[in-house]
């Protein structure tokens, strides 16, 4: 994040960066302030078109949704994933000018091959002489040339390996929820568009999860203990998940299955026996020993639908979370009941 802002320009920026969270309900701490900030000025295009496309869809800004963009486009860890990059880039580019080089070489020493054949005479020894000659030393340079290709492609295989096992690291970070464990947004969009651009017709279900009361349970017991039954939570939502779905925090308190070629009567199943296996976790604080009130979910089922993107999926599948929240929570809606 590098600003030649004069004084007024810097002073609209954080006027505009001040309305945009006072609109929004957000505090101006350091992380949200950091984000719109950046947003205002407009340089960095990942996190302007993230914005925007929750803008569009009227999206809810809180906390734990800056914080995700934080960590995805201006955190050390994205800078870092840049820097590789960059280093991948440089790596590339060395090794191109070397097998040019390389292939320039092997084409000198060709036309020395054919010259020096045109020259062999079996009745001109002097003559055979010199073109052997002239193999021998073009041969000599070639040898130079192709271990100079070689050492460098020796050296680019190991950087290789080094950086992809670090892209790896850091793509696997940029994927997890550091609380949870489970998929964070990132991932779920990446999953969304890798299962679209497979079958655009293809027919996915999302399960939309939220914590009953949390909020309550936050301010009674202390947001430590709050993380503490997320995780367990989270865990146990996981469980019902099979290789082929996609557990996701999608929020402070909020989580989403998304479960490809499944049926809404087949999600909707699933989705009970998540309510279920939550409402059977018994916690114990670990200080008092005394045992901690019920947590209960309420859930949300909805299907895919080609005509809309992904943005409009996620903002149906929370309508239809908020309509088992209004018929008395701890229990299972799904899309069909929003018609009724």
């Amino acid at each position: 994040m590098k600003y030649q802002d004069s004084i007024e320009q810097a002073s609209e920026k954080a006027a505009l960066t001040a309305a945009f969270l006072q609109r929004h309900r957000l505090a101006a701490h350091p992380v949200n302030y950091t984000v719109i900030y950046e947003y205002i000025n407009g340089q960095n295009d990942g996190l302007c078109q993230a914005i925007e496309q929750k803008l569009a869809v009227q999206s809810n800004f809180d906390d734990f949704v800056l914080a995700e963009l934080y960590s995805q486009w201006l955190s050390p860890q994205h800078q870092r994933q840049e820097e590789l990059t960059r280093q991948v880039t440089t790596m590339l580019g060395k090794l191109s000018g070397t097998t040019d080089i390389a292939s320039e070489a092997v084409q000198q020493y060709i036309d020395v091959l054919d010259q020096a054949l045109l020259g062999l005479d079996p009745n001109n020894a002097n003559r055979s002489r010199d073109s052997v000659n002239k193999v021998i030393s073009a041969t000599y340079a070639i040898k130079a040339s192709q271990q100079k290709l070689k050492d460098q492609l020796d050296f680019s295989n190991e950087q290789c390996h080094t950086l992809r096992s670090e892209l790896d690291h850091l793509k696997k970070e940029r994927q997890l929820d550091p609380l949870t464990g489970l998929y964070n947004r990132l991932a779920m969009q990446e999953h969304l568009d890798l299962w679209l651009t497979e079958n655009p017709g293809r027919r996915i279900a999302a399960i939309a999860v939220n914590l009953d009361h949390f909020s309550q349970f936050n301010q009674d017991y202390g947001f430590g203990v709050g993380d503490v039954i997320l995780s367990k939570v989270a865990r146990k939502i996981a469980s019902y998940v099979q290789e082929s779905g996609l557990p996701v925090r999608s929020g402070g308190e909020e989580f989403l299955i998304l479960l490809p070629d499944v049926d809404l009567r087949t999600a909707g199943e699933i989705a009970e026996q998540v309510r279920k296996g939550v409402e059977k976790l018994r916690f114990v604080s670990a200080k008092s020993k005394k045992t901690l009130p019920k947590i209960t979910i309420s859930l949300g089922v909805s299907i895919y639908n080609t005509a809309e993107n992904w943005h409009q999926f996620l903002s149906r599948s929370s309508k239809v979370l908020l309509e088992a929240k209004v018929r008395g929570r701890n229990q299972v809606a799904t899309e069909l009941m929003l018609a009724n």
